[in-house]
């Protein structure tokens, strides 16, 4: 019995299909497929927002710094006129 390459085209005419049908869909995905800039996007996001919380820190820092100052110089000059008014109502 012989094979002649007629008998074939069918079955290579099939295998050529899903092929290029296969290779149109993984080009479809690789194209559409925006995972990997995503996670570049939230990346970047989670850098600039831990940065932020760093300034926010410093910055609450330094205005702790000066509330306590102005509490501290606030509690001197108290003691000072409390002390100014014992000396002037006792002289």
């Amino acid at each position: 019995m012989k094979f002649g390459i007629v008998k074939f085209i069918p079955i290579i005419a099939t295998l050529a299909r899903t092929f290029l049908l296969s290779a149109k869909h993984d080009y479809k995905i690789k194209t559409f497929d925006k995972t990997k800039e995503k996670i570049n996007t939230i990346e970047h996001l989670v850098v600039k927002l831990d940065k932020k919380v760093g300034e926010c820190r410093n910055e609450i820092e330094n205005l702790r710094q000066q509330i306590l100052f102005s509490r501290y110089l606030n509690l001197i000059l108290l003691v000072l006129i409390l002390v100014l008014m014992l000396i002037m109502m006792f002289k």
